[in-house]
């Protein structure tokens, strides 16, 4: 499963399709699974136009998580106003530090800019060609680091199409190190292909809106609606053990049979079926 969903992020195309093809080797009937869902929804390389800027399922079901975090086995009122609270501090928090960054003179948020300076690092040892007389079709070769056995691709680059091969600009809307360096060669300014939703200005907006108080419970006025309180069998507690406090397992958790190991408790060592009773 690690595998696979190392190929989903993966932004370029034909590493992807040569990943997922050897992953589908080894594992048929997780092909079988995988093939009928359509690639456009959990694959980066497949994001049509990268209408997800490089989020993913996984990553947005963790930021609710931390949203929810000490939220557990209160009561529904309970959680609507945790939930409400948690919400507006996280609005009024990121507006603020728009804020401070527009002050302080910055265009673009923190974010990118560290993205920025180190696809800039990585830049300075591409080695560029171009390929038409306009200047704006390029190969961008990565150096080769012998000792990590890294590096030394090759990326085709369109500044008109505002395309590098690798896939990294499509997905994020910001440079990434080929784009880069090809702009550097024609002394072109890389901050021109920056998406505008990083700019701290859009950041600001989006974090303007206002939130009002909930005020007393006793303001609230009751509804009229008929309701029916349906419990989930499923929830129902054992009368043996303690009560469940931590967030309930998914497909998010699972794991390869090879990492189930144990520790020997007489040697420490971690071979599978190995344990203190066959030491």
């Amino acid at each position: 499963v690690d595998n696979l969903l190392c190929a989903g992020y993966t932004p370029c195309k034909h590493i992807f399709d040569r990943n997922f093809d050897k992953f589908c080797e080894l594992s048929p009937p997780v092909k079988a699974w995988i093939g009928k869902i359509s690639k456009e929804k959990w694959t980066m390389a497949y994001d049509k136009e990268g209408r997800r800027y490089g989020h993913m399922t996984t990553n947005l079901s963790e930021c609710v998580n931390k949203v929810f975090k000490g939220c557990r086995n209160v009561p529904i009122t309970a959680l609507v106003k945790s939930t409400y609270s948690r919400c507006r501090k996280y609005f009024v928090d990121r507006g603020r530090h728009a804020q401070r960054e527009i002050r302080d003179g910055q265009i673009y948020c923190s974010h990118v800019m560290k993205k920025l300076r180190e696809n800039q690092e990585k830049a300075c040892s591409h080695i560029v060609r171009t390929y038409d007389i306009q200047r704006t079709i390029f190969e961008v070769e990565e150096a080769f680091d012998p000792m990590t056995q890294r590096g030394g691709h090759k990326w085709a680059v369109n500044l008109n199409e505002r395309y590098c091969q690798c896939g990294q600009f499509t997905t994020y809307h910001y440079p990434c190190s080929h784009i880069i360096a090809a702009c550097g060669t024609v002394s072109i300014n890389f901050y021109q292909y920056i998406d505008v939703v990083y700019t701290n200005d859009y950041i600001l907006r989006v974090y303007s809106a206002q939130w009002w108080p909930l005020g007393n419970d006793d303001a609230i006025v009751p509804s009229d609606e008929p309701w029916t309180l349906v419990p989930d069998p499923s929830f129902i507690r054992d009368k043996k053990g303690r009560p469940r406090s931590t967030r309930l397992r998914n497909e998010m958790d699972w794991r390869e049979p090879s990492q189930s190991r144990y520790k020997c408790g007489r040697c420490d060592t971690l071979t599978v079926g190995h344990n203190r009773r066959n030491c």
